[in-house]
């Protein structure tokens, strides 16, 4: 059920139908209508396999409550059952998940994921913790956990959202009003015009100028490919995005932010703190800090300040609890290789930035270049921006030996003229045309206008949805038109990059 589809338009306008009914007849019952609607989206598209997301959604339900009620005077003696329960539900869902996603597929089987399966486990895993964290009382209403795992706009893509700053929206009464319908709207609309005007008018120049299974591309030609495809792939996940948070906040639910600017971060870790940041706080909450305190990681990291420094003893924790984490990222992307390599990458140039700060600092002061000075924040942008431009080598090629030869291309053979005459081919071969290209232009302008007015603290939508009717509708028209425009120049449908993991 696409975002732009028809099936998705009368689904949508049934269910905000009935949940502005329920809000006038039944305000307390009203958050039934948003589980509804999520059972249903699931079911439409997952069909049987709806018994992974409800068996997900008991175990988390009787877990925690058996947890909370069982509590015997010794301290001890209730710490080791509530320890255990935790467990017992953290591997039981995390099981869930790699059957379906890793060992049914590899034992043979065809096998399509349950909807969302890898975004509600990591829900799951975070309320049953939490809960033994004691951050919040366990929910005595199993469908209302149901809810919280299957809340339609975030089962495709993220986000990644947490039990106690979603529930009171999930569950509040609420009434769509004119202002609120216009604000979601343009979400939802400038939301697919990333997604179909940028990230879908790209992707088949990527496909071309990556699809190097020879290993013969010349290095500009996979370079140019490299950057187009970190253009599409923010343009296709802020995309759907955007769109899922539009659809929520028509039902007066807001989930937590995904995405802030990422190609403003300075360095890597930044990248990883504005990149679907839902992601990346689950991993720094629940597998980075817990492995730091681990005791004999701080007995590692006691002998190593002890003989070393405290500096050197931080920064050995931290780098091998960023691999740890990184790793694990790639492998929640999928069982490949090259998700793996991927996040490696990632993971090592963290750590060694890390390591290596106090040197860049000196560096920088014997040289006299400020800290705090503009030359030296945008070079760093762009240093970072290249890090991940180099990091799609791993992420959109399919195997470990050609990412590295891209990366060898790149270097030892960039042949400028070769790629230039390449990519000139590519509208020869009616890979793509000229129209398509100057429609993308356009939008990744309007994006980068976009970000840079976030990123100063401002936002471009509220101020249009607050201008008077001749503003709102000639920004209508506008995106309407590059999005119906791009839907007539790209005519394949092309799933979310982020609904296959």
């Amino acid at each position: 059920m696409a975002f732009y589809s028809v099936a998705f338009l009368i689904f949508i306008t049934v269910f905000i139908g009935l949940h502005e009914l329920a809000g006038r007849l039944l305000p307390r019952r009203q958050w039934t209508v948003r589980l509804l609607a999520g059972v249903v989206f699931f079911g439409y598209i997952s069909g049987v396999k709806i018994i992974f997301l409800l068996c997900s959604a008991l175990s988390i339900w009787g877990g925690a409550l058996l947890m909370s009620r069982s509590a015997p005077s010794d301290r001890k003696k209730r710490k080791r059952i509530r320890k255990a329960f935790t467990a017992a539900v953290v591997i039981f869902n995390l099981m869930l998940l790699i059957l379906a996603k890793y060992l049914l597929p590899s034992a043979g089987f065809s096998f399509a994921l349950p909807l969302g399966i890898s975004y509600y486990t990591l829900q799951a895993v975070s309320y049953m913790v939490d809960v033994f964290r004691e951050r919040y009382a366990p929910e005595k209403n199993p469908a209302r956990l149901l809810l919280f795992l299957c809340w339609f706009p975030a089962m495709i893509q993220g986000p990644i959202n947490r039990y106690d700053l979603i529930k009171d929206d999930l569950y509040k009464s609420y009434r769509l009003t004119a202002p609120e319908f216009r604000y979601a709207f343009y979400i939802f609309l400038f939301g697919a015009v990333k997604k179909y005007a940028i990230a879908d008018l790209l992707a088949p120049m990527v496909n071309a100028s990556l699809n190097d299974d020879s290993g013969l591309f010349p290095g500009s030609f996979l370079l140019f490919g490299a950057l187009l495809y970190a253009i599409e792939q923010y343009a296709d996940f802020s995309g759907g995005i955007s769109m899922a948070m539009g659809v929520s906040l028509l039902f007066g639910v807001k989930m937590s932010e995904n995405f802030r600017q990422p190609y403003f971060a300075s360095s890597l870790a930044e990248f990883w703190r504005r990149w679907h940041i839902t992601l990346g706080s689950w991993m720094k909450d629940y597998v980075f800090y817990p492995f730091a305190m681990a005791k004999p990681v701080m007995n590692m990291t006691k002998a190593v300040s002890k003989r070393y420094g405290n500096y050197a003893g931080r920064v050995i924790t931290g780098g091998i609890s960023n691999l740890l984490v990184f790793s694990l990222v790639g492998i929640w992307h999928g069982p490949e290789h090259h998700y793996l390599a991927w996040g490696l990458y990632n993971g090592v140039i963290i750590a060694v930035s890390d390591a290596l700060a106090p040197f860049a600092a000196r560096f920088n002061k014997f040289l006299g270049i400020r800290e705090d000075g503009k030359p030296l924040h945008f070079f760093r942008v762009f240093r970072t921006f290249m890090i991940v431009v180099f990091a799609g080598y791993f992420d959109v090629i399919n195997s470990v030996k050609l990412g590295i030869g891209c990366y060898y291309n790149t270097f030892a053979h960039f042949e400028p003229a070769s790629g230039l005459r390449m990519i000139a081919g590519l509208f020869e071969d009616q890979v793509t045309s000229a129209e398509a290209v100057f429609t993308a232009a356009i939008c990744i302008l309007l994006l980068l206008i976009n970000s840079i007015c976030k990123e100063r603290g401002r936002s471009p939508l509220k101020y249009i949805c607050s201008r008077n009717f001749l503003v709102r509708w000639l920004f209508f028209f506008a995106l309407t038109g590059l999005l119906l425009y791009s839907f007539a120049a790209s005519p394949e449908s092309r799933g979310f990059m982020y609904a296959a993991f």
